[in-house]
């Protein structure tokens, strides 16, 4: 006797350029449609990510409209959805919709298995940290709370967040879509187009622009490695808020001739690959970088800050270096130790093998798909 495909409901805030909703569009889109049959939910209606759905998935996509915090109306939606598409499991992305989903399976004809997938490691906001007194009440009910790196668990093991049972699943890239076969006259073309020359040490962040990102500090390290007389170059790919700020940077430190913003870019391959090495500044956030991965698979070296996940993505002195958050000397030292031509390509080798053994997309789906057939099994 064959056994029925599982109904899997994905739900996020919204398809916003951030890492977490990235991570959720690539899940839904890769469960196996001949195991499962996947929805795609999201409760607020920002699309950017909207794109990336395939197309047969993008017909069971939908928008809950969520119009205040803690709305009923759209809680009774989710919960009708439920019943109508018989779902066995709802894989929740963050606290919000992990709220909305537990909420929606009270009073539910159908009460689907819960998987919460926590990209968070830590608050910068007070209102954060006291909001997750409520949510720690919600993860207890889930039936799995997957973490995305040991680090992140072991932080809030401590902190005493604890769903029925948990693991870690650590973030995926597709390695042969993130694999450099760019030419080396392309490369020098965009390098050029950019403001560098062969001979600048071209330091990329690819990230949004938004405070916790601190690309401020990229800056003051930089201007301080051109102190000491190294031509030093920096990429900025993304958008965001905090773009004004960052030019204003740019300008009182005089580094205008050495810094170029790509703005948003829909595919970031072809700026990984002209960049020597790539750094990620950040004070807080991030978990596991899906950032510093894929410039893992492009065989880039990475100078990271040592929070979150990072010390699982990078070996010090191996395929990259860590230094402790807004410590811009330190920074500005694990750079400059990046000039030889001969280093970088060590490393980046050492990055190019290292995420292939443990951070390829097949690798994460395989656990995800292991997991989410488990509950589904038990819920028919």
């Amino acid at each position: 006797m064959s056994l029925s495909k599982i109904n899997v409901l994905c739900l996020v805030s919204d398809l916003c350029i951030g890492g977490a909703e990235k991570h959720t569009v690539k899940l839904a889109n890769l469960l196996n449609p001949s195991t499962f049959n996947v929805h795609l939910g999201y409760l607020k209606p920002v699309e950017a990510l909207l794109n990336q759905v395939r197309e047969e998935l993008a017909t069971r996509t939908f928008c809950l409209h969520v119009g205040k915090r803690l709305d009923p109306a759209a809680v009774s939606r989710l919960r009708e959805f439920i019943d109508s598409h018989d779902i066995d499991v709802i894989v929740a992305t963050n606290e919000y919709p992990a709220l909305y989903a537990l909420m929606a399976r009270r009073g539910a004809r159908r009460i689907p298995k819960l998987i919460e997938v926590f990209h968070t490691t830590q608050y910068l906001h007070f209102k954060s940290k006291l909001q997750m007194l409520l949510y720690r009440q919600v993860f207890k009910r889930y039936d799995l709370l997957v973490y995305v790196s040991e680090k992140q668990r072991e932080y809030w093991r401590s902190k005493g967040l604890a769903g029925k049972r948990d693991i870690v699943i650590h973030n995926g890239v597709d390695l042969e879509r993130f694999r450099d076969r760019s030419e080396s006259s392309q490369r020098e073309a965009l390098r050029k187009q950019c403001g560098a020359s062969e001979n600048d040490l071209l330091i990329g962040i690819c990230a949004a622009l938004r405070p916790e990102k601190a690309h401020r500090d990229l800056l003051r390290a930089l201007a301080r490695l051109r102190e000491r007389g190294i031509s030093a170059k920096v990429l900025i790919v993304g958008d965001g808020p905090e773009r004004s700020t960052i030019e204003q940077t740019i300008a009182a430190l005089n580094l205008s001739p050495c810094v170029f913003i790509t703005g948003f870019k829909d595919d970031v391959r072809p700026y990984l690959a002209i960049c020597d090495v790539i750094v990620l500044a950040s004070h807080a956030i991030e978990t596991l970088s899906i950032a510093a991965l894929e410039a893992m698979a492009m065989g880039k070296p990475l100078v990271l800050t040592r929070i979150g996940g990072a010390e699982e993505q990078v070996i010090d002195g191996e395929n990259g270096f860590l230094y402790e958050p807004g410590d811009i000397e330190a920074l500005t030292d694990k750079l400059a130790g990046l000039q030889l031509q001969s280093t970088r390509k060590r490393m980046g080798s050492a990055s190019r093998e290292r995420v292939e053994s443990l951070f390829s997309e097949s690798r994460m789906m395989e656990q995800f798909e292991l997991q989410i057939q488990a509950f589904g099994r038990r819920a028919n």
